[in-house]
Order: structure tokens, then C-alpha cells, then sequence
């Protein structure tokens, strides 16, 4: 089983990905750290504090590897049975992004993103999943989250909340 955990930062990637590989006991990769460690990048922006991810570089380190959940931003990169897009409102990412050392331009920035669906729309536009879980985290713990995608992938279906901030 190949799952993707994909969303703008601050809808729960992390915590749900951690929580979901110890139900499902699968290996978890870490995509910031997996890219940076491995060199899956063409370049670093120092501006954004950003590597620029070599999606081929991507791709041919899980060539073979058939069990992982693997998260982060790029995860819609990795061809995958399940690509789970994980979203929350802008000002739920907002709050949330205020935990970490992120300036507010990079709040901003990200609580924009998720208003405007880019990391999701960048993800439904791919070929390289099965099957979608798409999800509002909002007003759901991680547990939540987990037990959700769980169950969808248990059953071997799909999952799509509709989800519109610009209303």
C-alpha cells in the first residue's frame, strides 16, 4: 500500500501521516527532510527557505518501494494508491502556522494558498494516484483524520468532502 499525504502546511500532514503509518504499520517518509537528506533538489530558495524538489529525483527514489506513506507538500509527485489531500480553512492554518518559527508574510502566504486550493488543485491535476481522500481537517482532531483515511483505504474507497474557502 502507497499512500501520499499532501496539503498546505498547517492542515495536519505530520501529525495525521504519524498517526496513520503506526494503524497501517507502514514505514513513514518524511518529504522535507527525505529531499534535503537525500538531495532530491535542483536549488535552494533562500527567500521562501524553500529546496526546489527534483520531481524525477523524487519519483525514482520510491521506484520499487511498495509500502510507505510518504508526506509532505510534493506528495502528489510520488505515483501512489491513495493520494490524501488534507485541508483546512485559512484561518484554521493561520492559528496553527502562528505555532511555528514562520514569519507573517509566510503565515500569510500559506493561509492564501489553502484559500485558493493550489496545493489541491496541483494534486487533483496529477496522474499519479489511484484513488483520492480528500479531507477538511477544520474541526477534526488528528485522530479524527487518521481513523477517516483508515477506514477509506480498509474498504478501498474513495473520500471527497467538498471543500470551498472562497465562498
Amino acid at each position: 500500500m502507497r499512500v501520499g499525504i499532501t496539503g498546505t502546511p498547517g492542515t495536519g500532514k505530520s501529525t495525521v501521516a504519524e498517526i496513520l503509518a503506526r494503524k497501517l504499520n507502514l514505514p513513514l517518509f518524511n518529504l522535507s527532510r527525505l529531499v534535503r537528506e537525500e538531495g532530491l533538489y535542483t536549488s535552494y530558495d533562500e527567500e521562501r527557505e524553500a529546496y526546489e524538489v527534483e520531481p524525477e529525483k523524487l519519483r525514482k527514489f520510491f521506484e520499487g518501494k511498495e509500502d510507505f506513506i510518504a508526506e509532505g507538500l510534493v506528495a502528489h509527485y510520488i505515483p501512489v494508491d491513495y493520494l490524501v489531500i488534507l485541508r483546512a480553512s485559512p484561518e484554521t492554518v493561520k492559528e496553527r502556522l502562528k505555532e511555528r518559527p514562520y514569519s507573517e508574510e509566510k503565515i500569510n502566504e500559506n493561509a492564501e494558498a489553502e484559500r485558493f486550493a493550489v496545493i489541491a488543485t496541483e494534486a487533483l491535476e496529477n496522474p499519479l494516484f489511484k484513488k483520492v481522500i480528500h479531507i477538511d481537517t477544520t474541526n477534526r482532531s488528528p485522530e479524527e483524520v487518521a481513523k477517516l483515511i483508515e477506514e477509506a483505504i480498509r474498504k478501498g474507497e474513495e473520500l471527497f468532502e467538498e471543500i470551498d474557502w472562497l465562498e
